[in-house]
């Protein structure tokens, strides 16, 4: 079983890794993975994904390997390719070695979003960023479970920290609103995030209203996606154009930048963006708690004095106790009583 998307886990699944991390965050401490073996793999600059897996698999008593991949380590994918290039090590056997030392992998690679006007060919096209190949590699060619500490689509370890974070601050989330509103940024940033962000509260039943400028829609395949989920649990989802009605009657206000799809492969379209939707800072809330994923601009993407009243850091520390209860989901069993000994 692996962890790339939380579209691909029914709700009670996914609310027994939040129990999971409940537990663990009440307890504090669990060896329930001493002498399991995490590998992280780091294609980007991280901070609270690779703070919090490599602490959360300490406290449950596992051991955590870091690989930080920069430059200097390139990976050939190619099918037949003559290697006479940079690459000098194939994916195949990469993945397979890492597995063999391994219990669960977790991997973060988001590639770089082309940003040459009228040569998007210097980059990654759209319909490959879009198809998430570099991941769905992973998963066939290793034995080993694999969590998807985000990829170019899906950032399924930050939504299951918000869903832990909102059920403390809410109870039962059904039918309460959640609005996910983009915000100005100087750059063009992923997709991934927003995504996982839109999809998990629609799986638990809440009423998604996702809040943007005409060319900042998300993808259509997914937004369906979570609109069936919505609508399934109980909930319902929109997307408006309209941010000061969104934001009415919202119990959870959820801030990200994300790129335009429309302008893809367009940095220039950034910072007219920014410009253009200057008023999209978030400045008040209504009474709403506010959310972030963190690392945020302030007074560009949220203002003081909503970042100053939010549960931001909340939110933060939740992404250690749900990945906790994600590994231990993953390499325990979902329907294996737990008896956690726990040090206080």
């Amino acid at each position: 079983m692996n962890y790339i998307s939380t579209s691909d886990f029914s709700q009670e699944q996914l609310q027994e890794m939040l129990d999971l991390a409940k537990q663990f965050k009440a307890d504090g401490y669990s060896d329930e993975l001493k002498g399991k073996v995490l590998t992280a793999v780091f294609y980007n600059p991280s901070l609270r994904t690779l703070l919090s897996f490599q602490t959360g698999m300490q406290k449950l008593g596992g051991i955590a390997n870091v690989m930080q991949m920069g430059d200097s380590r390139k990976l050939e994918y190619g099918e037949g390719t003559v290697m006479d290039g940079g690459a000098s090590e194939h994916i195949k056997e990469f993945v397979k070695v890492v597995a063999s030392y391994s219990d669960v992998i977790a991997v973060r690679k988001s590639d770089f979003i082309p940003n040459k006007k009228g040569h998007q060919n210097d980059g990654i096209s759209k319909e490959d960023y879009l198809a998430d190949k570099f991941f769905d590699l992973l998963v066939e060619l290793s034995d080993k479970p694999v969590i998807n500490m985000e990829s170019n689509m899906f950032h399924p370890c930050q939504s299951l920290a918000d869903m832990l974070t909102m059920q403390e601050i809410l109870g039962d989330v059904k039918k309460k609103k959640y609005v996910l509103t983009w915000a100005p940024h100087t750059k063009a940033l992923p997709l991934a995030t927003p995504h996982s962000q839109m999809i998990t509260p629609s799986i638990f039943g809440m009423d998604v209203v996702v809040a943007c400028p005409p060319e900042f829609n998300l993808d259509a395949g997914l937004m369906e996606k979570a609109r069936m989920a919505a609508e399934k649990a109980g909930g319902s989802f929109e997307v408006t154009h309209d941010q000061k009605a969104a934001l009415e009657g919202a119990d959870i206000v959820c801030a990200k930048s994300w790129m335009s799809l429309e302008n893809y492969g367009l940095s220039e379209f950034a910072s007219e963006a920014r410009e253009k939707y200057a008023d999209w800072m978030v400045d008040d809330v209504a009474g709403a708690k506010f959310m972030h994923c963190l690392p945020v601009r302030r007074n560009l993407v949220a203002s003081d004095s909503v970042i100053d009243n939010s549960v931001v850091i909340q939110e933060a520390e939740n992404r250690m106790w749900a990945q906790m209860g994600i590994l231990s989901y993953l390499l325990k069993g979902s329907t294996m009583k737990k008896s956690l000994t726990t040090t206080k």
